[in-house]
């Protein structure tokens, strides 16, 4: 079910995170929600200091098979802020978003 006012933005590359924050920012001014989901290469994003300020205002999730591959030693499994989800959540997470984007 599609939430209105309600941004996906798909990670899987490590090269483009000024870009991805910029953009989750913007949408947070805006009264938006946002939804960051991480996968393949795009995990490192949990390493970056605006991970650290936007975890709690940005729903952020990471594909289980990433975190398990590429991740496992870097991710806090107490943190509260970061959901690790089956690779099939993907599509129910972009189902879920008015509109999104892959970085």
């Amino acid at each position: 079910m599609e939430i209105k006012n309600t941004l996906g933005i798909v990670v899987n590359s490590n090269r483009f995170f000024d870009q991805v924050t910029q953009l989750a920012e913007a949408a947070l001014q805006d009264q938006k929600i946002v939804r960051v989901h991480l996968l393949g290469p795009g995990w490192a994003y949990i390493q970056t200091e605006a991970y650290m300020r936007l975890h709690k205002a940005v729903h952020i999730s990471i594909c289980a098979i990433s975190a398990r591959h590429y991740a496992a030693q870097h991710i806090d499994t107490t943190d509260p802020y970061l959901s690790v989800v089956h690779p099939k959540k993907l599509s129910k997470i972009l189902q879920d978003c008015h509109r999104h984007v892959v970085f």
